[in-house]
């Protein structure tokens, strides 16, 4: 197992990246801790019951983490439950979608209350507790939309380019206590609803014929999480098939029949 006895920290546990990370990182062995908001709280105790097995300790709990507070309270519950925290990983998120000249400031001040705010205060906070073991692993899941905008979620691109550029800061300020800090940037998933022919137009040009799917994202975040990805620290990693890169590919190069659909 890749992550026996870690301890694991996870925000906006049932999100749709969120429990398919916590399924994968129990499964190769680790503790996890279960976040969610207050609004949550059903889902949350039915993803730690279903996630409960021998040998696995699997806590979970509702704060409010975009205020020190917050952040602080969950630290300390998941060092009361572990007495350490090896990972932290932050898929909190608040994306809202508009034309940009309707755009509200509410809209925008809330997309990052629930997003970059978040990420850092459970940085620092949880930071702290690695920092005084001398050891530690962050993993902030951010989005292709951090490097190549949204034109109909001004907010949503702002929060994830500055979950970006923070993820790099943060590398830099607690790298001298031997803690890796990434982002993860998934692509578009198969789950996203676009109109046809925008979907169409994305197959022609992503280099695997298909959009993302959550479980493309299990690989990535258990090796992070791992002693193997020990050299990586400050960068953001993309898992999105090439999403970024068929940004600027000329769907007239691409086969007009997509041969391979992926497995």
């Amino acid at each position: 197992m890749k992550l026996a006895d870690k301890t694991a920290v996870i925000t906006a546990a049932t999100s749709q990246f969120g429990h398919v990370i916590a399924r994968a990182y129990v499964n190769e062995g680790a503790d996890v801790y279960l976040h969610d908001w207050p609004e949550n709280k059903s889902e949350l105790e039915a993803l730690q019951k279903e996630l409960q097995s021998p040998g696995r300790k699997v806590e979970a709990a509702t704060f409010a983490i975009n205020t020190t507070a917050g952040a602080v309270q969950l630290a300390d519950a998941a060092m009361k439950a572990f007495g350490k925290i090896d990972i932290l990983v932050n898929t909190t998120s608040g994306p809202a979608h508009g034309p940009f000249f309707e755009y509200t400031e509410a809209k925008f001040r809330a997309t990052l209350d629930r997003g970059v705010t978040t990420y850092f205060l459970t940085c620092q906070a949880i930071g702290k507790e690695m920092a005084r073991a001398g050891h530690g692993k962050i993993i902030n899941l951010s989005s292709i939309v951090g490097r190549i905008g949204s034109g109909g979620a001004v907010g949503w691109g702002a929060d994830r380019g500055g979950i970006d550029s923070m993820t790099a800061a943060i590398a830099q300020a607690i790298g001298p206590y031997g803690i890796n800090v990434v982002a993860l940037a998934r692509g578009a998933t198969d789950t996203t609803v676009y109109p046809k022919d925008a979907i169409d137009d994305r197959l022609r040009r992503m280099a695997f014929g298909r959009l993302g799917r959550e479980s493309d994202i299990i690989g990535p975040a258990v090796f992070l999480a791992t002693d193997d990805a020990g050299w990586i620290t400050g960068s953001v990693v993309y898992c999105d098939g090439g999403y970024v890169t068929a940004a600027a590919t000329d769907a007239a190069d691409r086969p007009k029949e997509i041969p391979y659909r992926g497995k």
